[in-house]
């Protein structure tokens, strides 16, 4: 029986259950044979590690009766033993558990791991029952797309079996026009139960100066594999650039707060063993530094000098609000993504790499090839991956500049148009004033993601995603002003993927559409009834020519809403600038005139002016109008015509100018009218969803399927 202590109590009062479960062994041993065969399997030894560890009050797993424990391992080998298979793979699974539970029960086991851990790596810090690895060298994104990231320090606790990531900064460059930065500080994964993130801050980034991989060349892969720590990549290169000063030393790959201004050779992995000192340290000192390094981490972060900043902001501000600002958490989160726009894309970047198109080449090319015929495995292994690690996140938040919305804005509304137009002067004027020289900030908060990989291709892969809520914040830094102009209730989404877009699933693609198909689907549209049917039935039809698949992406906003008044003026300016450029862009001119209109106008204004038809007559100006069909027969002029012509010019002029006027004095009508919708959500219930299909291209993954065929798909 169990003291309250937790420890085991003596048999009898008198006998210890660890020499009393010893003698019971020896009596077995010396009666039967069989016992040999149960003793080689490991479940007696564990039984007794077990029997030990409660005796001593140390036992894993207290909350689990002790009987209860003892009778699953019996069990279990019982049934193992029935078969040489089993029994073997019994073997292989008890004799490492009893090594973990020495680890946990017995501290001169776990000591003399520890110890012998510390020789391994220079890097690697083992205290008590966690391994922390820190100066990670970065991972080079060479695949797809262009980025970096870096994780400042890596534990895994053993007892609880969690792994934590320290200090994660990533880069990703979309385009040569568009960055994306995220800083994270935590990134716990409790192994099959969950993952929990803490606040991810992203900034996206644009143009010369706010892009630190602008100027990045084309990437080089090393597809020899020989070497695993690249030197002076040009991600590297980019990313050391962004950070230093002019007066730093180009030859200092490493910031301060890492290594303390002495940068680390840059060698190889057999060369870092080589030449790794042996450190023998107590649990004390190891504990020691394993904190101080944690600490180091956590305060050369660059969320938390953000924060610092954002907080010394408010408070030097006159009449601030900061008792609002600071007291609120979210717009405490948009404050701080709002600093971190300036800051590098990736703020403490380390010397040595490793680029993803090594890391491929690291396995063995023919045995990859062999499990690759395995699809099944791949989705069982997905299927306990996604279905025990739901993901949670405290909050996302996403920042971009007012000037980088400005670049598009002229790229993309005012693009070749002077900024003295008259037309939309005023209107541009307005818009650039007001996100000039503020940031806009995105924000979500309690982030919860669900996967779902199913083991069976008949089904769809599912995920599902929920938002608590989402908010848009409009900063502006030199006044330290937090202004909330969107605010929804909440959100969720649905993502459906077909199973067959798994990697080396290419053999569960649909056939590539033929001739044949094509025509079938175009009868179909041609048979179809008007509406929907036709709809649907075009879409099909699309698709198969295309050769594409779709994705689903059902959302939904949670209502009641909020829209703040200056984001309503923005919009209806936006809209009347777009429409006086469509009107300008699209309006009638001379050039497109139907030269059959023309004709048949030339010929009823020669009749009722001259009583006949003329069969050609010369333009305004002398000179005959662009295509238009001439004669041999000589011309006339035709007054009728002229003032038909110079009519036309001038009802086109006022057409256009009455049209800008009725787009001006609709301006306030439409803002006025959105205005009152917007007031009505603020107290509506309900939600506001739309579902809707992503097309993906299928001949990518045409052409990445492999020759071998599948023995377990």
């Amino acid at each position: 029986m169990s003291s309250n202590s937790g420890k085991l109590e003596p048999l009898f009062g008198i006998l210890s259950i660890k020499y009393a479960f010893s003698i019971s062994l020896i009596l077995l041993f010396a009666a039967f044979h069989w016992p040999v065969r149960w003793c080689f399997s490991g479940s007696p030894i564990l039984t007794f590690v077990l029997l030990l560890g409660a005796e001593n009050g140390t036992r894993v797993l207290q909350f689990i009766p002790l009987w209860l424990m003892i009778s699953v391992i019996q069990i279990s080998y019982v049934l193992a033993a029935t078969s040489w298979l089993f029994y073997w793979i019994f073997v292989a699974a008890c004799y490492p558990t009893i090594g973990f539970v020495c680890l946990y029960q017995f501290e001169t086991a776990s000591r003399f791991a520890r110890h012998q851990l510390r020789r391994i790596l220079r890097e690697l810090k083992f205290t008590k029952d966690v391994i922390a690895f820190f100066d990670l060298p970065a991972l080079e994104i060479d695949v797809d797309v262009e980025g970096l990231m870096v994780i400042r320090g890596f534990t895994f606790s053993i007892s609880s079996l969690t792994v934590i990531a320290h200090g994660v900064e990533v880069g990703v460059k979309f385009s040569d026009d568009l960055e994306v930065a995220f800083v994270v500080d935590t990134v716990t994964v409790k192994l099959f139960r969950r993952v929990d993130i803490s606040d991810v801050f992203a900034s996206v980034k644009g143009g010369e100066y706010e892009m630190a991989f602008r100027e990045l060349g084309p990437r080089s892969k090393d597809d020899t594999g020989h070497s695993l720590m690249t030197k002076d990549t040009p991600l590297l290169l980019a990313a050391h650039k962004a950070v230093r000063k002019p007066s730093d030393d180009p030859k200092v790959a490493m910031t301060d707060e890492m290594t303390d201004g002495h940068a680390p050779e840059n060698v190889s992995v057999k060369d870092a063993l080589k030449k790794t000192k042996r450190i023998y340290a107590d649990d004390q000192e190891a504990a020691t530094d394993y904190h101080k390094m944690l600490k180091q981490i956590e305060e050369t972060s660059p969320i938390t000098i953000a924060t610092r900043e954002a907080y010394e902001r408010l408070a030097a501000k006159e009449d601030s609000p900061e008792p609002t600002v600071a007291e609120d958490e979210n717009n405490m989160r948009a404050a701080i993504c709002a600093r971190l726009q300036n800051v590098p894309t990736i703020p403490h970047p380390p010397k040595r790499s490793v680029r993803v198109s090594t890391l491929k080449t690291l396995d063995g090319y023919n045995i990859r090839k062999q499990l690759h015929r395995f699809p099944m495995l791949l989705r069982a292994q997905l299927q306990i991956i996604s279905y025990f690690h739901p993901v949670f996140c405290s909050s996302i938040t996403a920042g971009g500049s007012g000037e980088w919305i400005q670049a598009q804005l002229a790229t993309h509304i005012f693009k070749n148009r002077p900024e003295d137009d008259s037309a939309v002067k005023n209107l541009r004027k307005r818009m650039s004033a007001w996100v000039e020289d503020a940031n806009f900030v995105f924000e979500t908060t309690q982030f919860a993601g669900v996967g779902y990989v199913p083991f069976n291709t008949q089904y769809d892969i599912l995920s599902t995603l929920t938002f608590d809520d989402i908010m848009v914040y409009r900063t502006v830094s030199k006044s330290a002003d937090i202004d909330r102009i969107v605010r929804v209730g909440g959100a969720d989404a649905r993502v459906t993927i077909p199973t067959y877009l798994l990697p080396h699933h290419e053999h569960l693609l649909p056939a590539a559409p033929t001739a044949a198909d094509k025509k079938a689907k175009q009868r179909e549209v041609d048979e179809a009834d008007d509406g929907p049917k036709t709809v649907q039935a075009e879409f099909e039809l699309n698709q198969t020519v295309e050769d594409e698949t779709s994705m689903m992406v059902s959302a939904h906003l949670r209502l009641p809403t909020f829209f703040d008044q200056q984001l309503l003026d923005f919009i209806a300016a936006l809209v009347k600038a777009t429409k006086l450029i469509e009107i300008e862009s699209d309006g009638p001119s001379l050039d497109s005139v139907d030269w059959k209109v023309w004709h048949h106008l030339k010929r009823h204004s020669t009749a009722s002016s001259n009583g006949s038809i003329a069969s050609d007559a010369e333009s305004e100006d002398g000179v005959d109008p662009p295509d238009a069909p001439t004669h041999s027969s000589p011309t006339k002029t035709i007054t009728g015509f002229r003032g038909i012509s110079k009519a036309l010019r001038t009802e086109m002029k006022t057409g256009i100018q009455r049209a800008a006027v009725d787009v001006a004095a609709n301006d306030r009508w439409i803002a006025k009218l959105v205005g009152k919708v917007t007031k009505k959500l603020e107290t509506m219930r309900g939600d506001l969803g739309y579902t809707g299909d992503v097309p993906i291209k299928l001949k990518v993954y045409r052409d990445q399927a492999e020759s071998l065929g599948k023995i377990l798909p």
